[in-house]
């Protein structure tokens, strides 16, 4: 028997094609198994007690008609788990979700004082926090870099702009910040 995890319905239709094995009369016909068969998890007990039914059935009934429902059983599910497989589940769900979804779910848990009971939400609040900081500082100091090179009264290209605009790693500013002390252009920050 051969049975095949699929992300999604079509993916299901694909890897459910009879293989010839080679051998006469010997076909394996997989069976496939999609997020859309299982049912929607919405009761957060059940959630809690098969944790993995509901990370596998949420990305499919999300946008439905019980997508509230859904991500509440999801949130029981994960706040249920130890170790680092809270944080991985999340992973999976959020990259197999649409951007309603998402959306859904950030608006579903930002609840006037809410606190946090699972350990596996505390920490990826606080990480959420830090990422968030640290994108704050970074569009910042990309900021004070084009205003710089303003100041200096070098051209500033729209490829440059974005580039400088859309870096998130520090360190990398600063090292530009320290360039265009003395560039010639707003080019020579990359060279």
């Amino acid at each position: 028997m051969l049975l095949v995890l699929c992300p999604d319905q079509a993916t299901a239709r694909g890897c459910a094609v009879p293989i010839d094995m080679g051998h006469p009369k010997w076909v394996l016909e997989p069976l496939t198994v999609h997020p859309g068969m299982l049912p929607p998890i919405t009761d957060p007990d059940q959630a809690r007690r098969l944790p993995e039914l509901a990370v596998l059935s949420a990305p499919a009934h999300a946008d439905g008609p019980h997508s509230e429902a859904v991500l509440d059983g999801l949130s029981a599910a994960l706040g249920s788990l130890t170790g680092d497989t809270g944080p991985l589940y999340y992973d999976y769900v959020l990259s197999r979700f649409s951007d309603a979804a998402r959306k859904l779910m950030e608006d579903m848990v930002k609840l006037d004082n809410y606190e946090w009971q699972s350990e596996f939400a505390i920490t990826h609040r606080a990480e959420g926090r830090a990422e968030g900081l640290a994108e704050g500082e970074a569009r910042g100091e990309a900021k004070a870099l084009l205003l710089l090179l303003e100041a200096r009264g070098l051209d500033v290209p729209a490829d440059v702009r974005v580039r400088v605009q859309g870096c998130t790693d520090l360190e990398q500013i600063e090292r530009w910040i320290q360039r265009a002390i003395s560039a010639d252009s707003a080019e020579d920050l990359f060279t």
